[in-house]
C-alpha cells in the first residue's frame, strides 16, 4: 500500500480517510478535534502498535506560523523529558506534499479529566489528591529542569482505564534557560483564563513553577467540587475575579465532606501572592505525605539534555521553517484557550465562511445562466 496524497477536508480541517496509509501509520480514525487541527488512531504498520497522530491543519500554519512554533516546541519538550505519567512523543515531522505538521505520540485509551468530571462530578477527597500527585510529580522532573508548563488544565490531564495520569500538551511550557522559543514578552498572556494565577494573568513571561502550582490548586478544587473556584460569562468576568486580592473561596463551602486538612493545603495552593504559595511541586508532595497520602518516586523519570529546545533551531531541527515550507472517548486536546488564539480562529471561520457564500453566489450565477442560455436554445 502507497501513501495516499488526496487531501480531503471538513470545516476547514485536515480528513483523512480510514484505512490510508501516512508515514508508516495506518489510519483506523479520528479521536480528537480542535481549532488548530485533529487527532487520529494510527496503527504502525509493522509493529502493529497504535499511537496518536496530532496533525496541525495546513491552513493555520501558513497563515500563523508562531503556532506551528507551538506545535514543534510540544515535540521537542516531549521528547526531551521522559516520565511515567508523561505521554511520550515518538516522532514529528513535515509532509511536504500535503503542507501538513504532524506528531505522533502514546495513544491513551482513557478519558480526560474534563469528561470525568463533566460525567462524575465531585469526586472523592482520595481520588483527586491521587490525581494531583501524579502531575505533581511530573512538575518535579520539570522544575528539575527549568520547565514551567503555564497550561494546566483538565483538558490536558488524561485518566488511563487503570485510573493512572498522563499529562498532555507542552505546546506553551517555559525553560527558564535565558531562552523562550514563544519569545515571550511582558505583558504576554499564555494559558487558559480559569486556571491560570494572577501573576500569569498579568505577564507570562516571569512565571515560575508556582504558577503551575496555582492551577494544579484550582483543578484539585473543581475535582472536590464539580465546579471552579471562579466562573463567568466572559474570561474578563472570571479574571477579574481572579486578579482581586480576596482569597479563593473556601471548597469545603462547596463540599463540606472535605478534610479542613486539605481545605488548607488547597488555600496555599492558591495564595494570590506567589510568595504564599507552597514553594515548589515537591513541597506539595510533601505536604500531601504528611497527610497520609503517599506518591511513588520520579526516579523514572529521565531528560536529554542534548535535545534544544532554543529558539534558535526550534523548528529546524526537527522540521522546516515554516514560513519557508511549501503551501503547495478518546478526545485529546489541541490547544491553549487563550483569548489570542481563539480570536484567530473566530477570525478564520468567518473567513471561511466568506468564501464558501463567494463561491455558492458565483456557482448560483453559474446555474442561472446557463439555465437562461438552455431556455433561450430550445425556444
Amino acid at each position: 500500500m502507497n501513501d495516499s496524497r488526496a487531501l480531503s477536508r471538513e470545516d476547514g480541517l485536515v480528513v483523512f480517510e480510514p484505512g490510508e496509509l501516512f508515514h508508516g501509520y495506518i489510519i483506523e480514525k479520528q479521536i480528537g478535534k480542535g481549532g488548530l487541527g485533529t487527532i487520529w488512531l494510527g496503527r504502525h504498520n509493522m509493529l502493529d502498535t497504535l499511537f496518536a497522530i496530532k496533525v496541525l491543519d495546513p491552513e493555520i500554519a501558513k497563515e500563523k506560523p508562531e503556532y506551528v512554533k507551538r506545535f514543534v516546541r510540544e515535540a521537542k519538550l516531549a521528547t526531551r523529558m521522559r516520565h511515567p505519567n508523561l505521554v511520550a512523543v515518538h516522532d514529528a515531522g513535515y509532509d511536504e506534499s500535503r503542507g501538513l505538521y504532524f506528531l505522533v505520540m502514546d495513544y491513551v485509551k482513557g478519558d480526560t479529566l474534563r469528561s470525568t468530571i463533566a460525567f462524575g462530578g465531585a469526586q472523592p477527597e482520595k481520588d483527586a489528591v491521587r490525581i494531583i500527585l501524579q502531575v505533581a510529580d511530573v512538575l518535579v522532573a520539570a522544575q528539575r529542569f527549568g520547565m514551567v508548563h503555564r497550561d494546566l488544565k483538565p483538558e490536558n490531564i488524561m485518566l488511563t482505564s487503570d485510573g493512572n495520569v498522563k499529562l498532555l500538551d507542552l505546546g506553551v511550557a517555559k525553560i527558564s534557560d535565558g531562552s523562550d522559543s514563544l519569545k515571550t514578552t511582558a505583558k504576554t498572556v499564555f494559558g487558559t483564563p480559569a486556571y491560570i494565577s494572577p501573576e500569569q494573568a498579568i505577564d507570562s513571561s516571569t512565571v515560575d513553577t508556582r504558577a503551575d502550582i496555582y492551577s494544579l490548586g484550582v483543578i484539585l478544587f473543581e475535582l472536590l467540587c464539580g465546579r471552579r473556584p471562579y466562573t463567568g460569562d466572559t474570561a474578563q468576568e472570571v479574571l477579574l475575579q481572579l486578579l482581586d486580592p480576596s482569597p479563593i473561596p473556601d471548597v469545603r463551602t462547596f463540599n463540606d465532606k472535605v478534610s479542613p486538612e486539605l481545605s488548607d493545603v488547597l488555600l496555599r495552593m492558591c495564595a494570590k501572592k506567589r510568595e504564599d504559595r507552597l514553594a515548589s511541586p515537591k513541597a506539595l508532595i510533601e505536604t500531601f505525605r504528611r497527610l497520609g497520602y503517599g506518591m511513588p518516586s520520579s526516579d523514572e523519570a529521565e531528560f536529554a539534555p542534548e535535545a534544544d529546545v532554543s529558539s534558535e533551531g526550534m523548528v529546524q531541527d526537527l522540521i522546516p521553517d515554516p514560513e519557508k515550507a511549501s503551501s503547495d472517548g478518546e478526545s485529546l486536546t489541541l490547544e491553549t484557550q487563550d483569548e489570542e488564539v481563539q480570536e484567530f480562529l473566530a477570525n478564520l471561520r468567518r473567513a471561511r465562511m466568506r468564501k464558501r457564500l463567494v463561491l455558492w453566489g458565483v456557482v448560483g450565477c453559474l446555474i442561472v445562466l446557463l439555465a437562461a442560455l438552455l431556455w433561450r436554445f430550445l425556444a
